[in-house]
């Protein structure tokens, strides 16, 4: 959220956002003063403020011009069932008919805002607003601003929301904070015991503004208990698809079926969402999402397995629904598709295959329009502008970490390289390669009477990608990629063009991450490691940089671990021997290797990688490699010679540098790499084994949020993102859950 928060006067907020436009006559603020009843001795004492409060608001303050009444109720004991999280809002703001009776927690989903009580001016105010971005900077008010943040980010994931509002209550001052997928935007503060007119005008307007100027998502529609779509849905939960000739049936789709069925099984909303146009678009069913980015800025990505309502009996489908990023430089994802679904210009292989796609109505973010409006003279914008948009594919696939095997993994993550130099011949790169992004699927066949199921691995997730001969142009703020798996030249240099070699070092990245997780090793704390290769940064004059583990690693290629010279996996023991041999060294301890040595040879190579990270520098003292890494800056300003000169200092004989030249080369060539893979599956000498994986060894509370040492805040991220201190889910690593709630109506 740094930088991502705008401060207005009360009116603007007023005027802009909050402004009915019912024709209702207005009461004045002497009305309205005259209603409120409050004891003003109260302010302070937290616990007080939450039970009276809502009492203090008048109910004609909240009823609309249709007479239909809204309730403020304190809430701080209630919790959401569905919440994990265990969130308790101060104050919320219901329908009516939505208010939870005594003894009934919290309905997160049917919240229309929400109030959060602190009982100091100062002391507990997030915002700031003499400071450079408005965000205060001790660790009492910090953590409150992370508290609202979780509270609207809640909201957003248990609604279809644009956007949200809260009103921030500091003792007897108070704010009025406007939440989309760009950022914040906040009044200054006001007193709300000297002057009740401005927080009754807030409710008023409030309660008389449609249900989409209320932030609500109209484009979707509830599917009701006993409808036909009802109907449907569970018929397609409970009923397999049937293949075959004769009386011999199998059925297909089946992880489909099942990740839909069980969508159906938490409390949560069934929806009927449209993609494309009021005209022409075409309409999906679908449950709780199967999965959802944390976090309030940024994409807010869900995924459903959806039912097309334009072939109800037809294979499931796999609806996306995000914010884009509306960056002249970023095409739409489904534009993408399209081009590399094309087979008049050569069909790319094991990239999604695209149904529809299309922004919805007129749904985009404000925070940016309110963030220029305030800094007249800033050339950079921080606050991105998103669009609210849905992309439909056919494939429905499976997370890469079902991986079967070691042998399997290999060649599914080879494919899917194969198909990023399929794309990248044809002009595009994908610009955000994770695990997240690399997924299974499944193709099955009857053949003579036989069920046929072959796995292959597919690339999904173009929303970053870009045309690779596309003109030179401003560049979206901030960062391109998923942090945890980018490569460390592109994490020291932000801005950098990214080529091939990062595209093969993140799925690098994403080999090692699935195999720590899933094979055996001799890593002694697999959720350590994780956090500090993975997460960790350097930060560097106010700006972020790789990390010290992940950079020592692949710029010296090897992985170390305390005790130990190299990361080493190993074959599982038959459990029924009992012999004491240490256990055989993986096959894929071998290929690792390999391609870090050519990692390693890329960076001693290119003095400008070395440069970046001896300027961020808190590292332990470095080996020769990254030594002479570091001179190779020196001598390349030097003239013609300078590699010869390189090769002396640093020990290094020309043959040597051609070497590390030829080593280095391989990683531009798509093909190259995938021989290296296919290299070391092949191998006579090498036996993989059939069953070699092992339960995930990360630990179930590892939260790596939690740690002082958070992942720098990425906006230019993909979709499948995890939690940095504000929430923002383009900041970390995916965390892939599932949305629950209380009640369906």
């Amino acid at each position: 959220m740094d930088g991502k928060v705008t401060l207005v006067e009360y009116d603007y907020m007023m005027e802009e956002y909050v402004r009915s436009t019912t024709g209702c006559p207005e009461p004045s603020d002497e009305e309205f003063a005259a209603q409120f009843k409050l004891d003003s001795r109260i302010v302070n004492r937290e616990a007080e403020l939450n039970k009276k409060l809502p009492d203090a608001v008048p109910k004609s303050w909240l009823t609309d011009h249709g007479g239909r009444e809204y309730c403020l109720v304190a809430t701080p004991n209630k919790v959401d069932p569905s919440d994990r999280t265990k969130q308790r809002m101060d104050i919320s703001l219901f329908d009516k008919d939505d208010v939870p009776e005594a003894g009934e927690p919290a309905n997160y989903a049917a919240i229309e805002l929400s109030a959060e009580c602190k009982p100091a001016e100062e002391a507990d105010d997030p915002f700031d607003d003499n400071a450079r971005n408005y965000q205060a900077t001790s660790d009492r008010r910090r953590a409150n601003f992370g508290q609202i943040i979780s509270y609207a980010a809640l909201v957003f994931a248990k609604q279809q929301r644009t956007h949200y509002l809260t009103v921030l209550f500091l003792g007897a001052m108070a704010r009025i904070v406007r939440w989309d997928r760009g950022g914040a935007i906040v009044t200054k503060k006001f007193n709300y015991t000297e002057e009740p007119g401005k927080l009754a005008r807030f409710f008023w307007h409030f309660v008389h503004l449609s249900k989409a100027q209320r932030g609500h998502d109209t484009s979707v529609a509830h599917v009701l208990s006993l409808s036909d779509d009802y109907r449907l849905m569970r018929a397609r939960a409970d009923n397999p698809r049937l293949k075959g000739d004769g009386d011999v049936k199998h059925a297909i789709g089946e992880h489909a079926r099942h990740l839909f069925k069980e969508s159906l099984k938490s409390n949560v909303p069934w929806y009927r969402i449209r993609v494309g146009g009021k005209q022409d678009g075409r309409d999906f069913l679908v449950g709780a999402p199967h999965f959802i980015s944390p976090g309030l800025v940024g994409r807010g990505t869900r995924g459903y397995v959806a039912i097309d309502c334009s072939d109800p009996q037809g294979p499931f489908v796999y609806l996306k629904d995000a914010w884009r990023v509306a960056h002249e430089s970023i095409e739409q994802e489904g534009s993408i598709l399209a081009y590399l679904n094309d087979e008049k210009t050569g069909k790319v292989e094991r990239v999604p295959t695209l149904v529809c796609h299309g922004d919805v109505d007129e749904q985009k973010t404000v925070s940016q329009d309110a963030w220029k409006m305030h800094h007249p003279d800033a050339t950079d914008c921080p606050v991105k502008f998103h669009r609210h948009y849905r992309l439909v594919v056919k494939e429905v696939g499976l997370p890469m970490s079902q991986f079967e095997s070691a042998e399997q993994l290999v060649y599914l993550l080879a494919r899917c390289i194969s198909a990023h130099g399929q794309a990248y011949k044809k002009g595009v790169i994908h610009r955000d390669i994770s695990a997240g992004n690399v997924l299974i699927i499944v193709t099955e066949r009857v053949v003579d009477g036989q069920l046929s199921q072959e796995r292959d691995g597919i690339l999904t997730d173009w929303e970053l990608s870009t045309r690779v001969d596309a003109p030179e142009q401003p560049r979206q703020p901030d960062r391109t990629g998923t942090w945890q798996f980018m490569s460390a030249y592109t994490l020291n240099f932000p801005t950098v063009v990214i080529r091939v070699p990062d595209e093969i070092e993140a799925f690098f990245n994403v080999l090692l991450f699935s195999a720590l997780r899933f094979l055996r090793h001799n890593c002694p704390d697999v959720s350590s490691f994780m956090h500090k290769y993975f997460e960790g940064f350097n930060k560097v004059e106010g700006e972020y940089c790789c990390g010290e583990t992940k950079w020592n690693a692949i710029n010296r290629g090897q992985i170390e671990f305390k005790g130990s010279k190299g990361i080493i996996f190993y074959i599982p023991s038959d459990p029924s021997d009992d012999s004491s041999e240490p256990p055989q060294t993986h096959p894929i301890t071998f290929l690792i290797q390999d391609l870090l040595d050519k990692f390693s040879a890329r960076y001693q190579l290119d003095p400008e990688s070395a440069k970046a990270f001896v300027k961020a520098a808190p590292v332990t003292p470095p080996t020769p490699a990254t030594k002479s890494s570091a001179y190779f800056s020196f001598f390349d300003s030097k003239g013609s010679n300078a590699s010869k000169r390189r090769a002396r200092k640093t020990g290094l004989t020309v043959i040597q540098e051609q070497e590390l030249k030829e080593a280095a080369e391989t990683l531009e060539d798509h093909d190259a790499v995938v021989d290296v893979f296919g290299s070391f599956i092949t191998d006579p000498a090498l036996d993989w084994p059939v069953k070699d994986t092992v339960p995930d060894q990360l630990r179930k509370d590892f939260r790596p949020g939690k740690d002082e040492s958070v992942t720098p805040a990425l906006s230019g991220t993909g979709s499948k993102r995890g939690l940095s201190h504000d929430g923002d889910p383009d900041s970390a690593p995916a965390s892939k859950r599932r949305l629950t709630r209380s009640g369906r109506r």
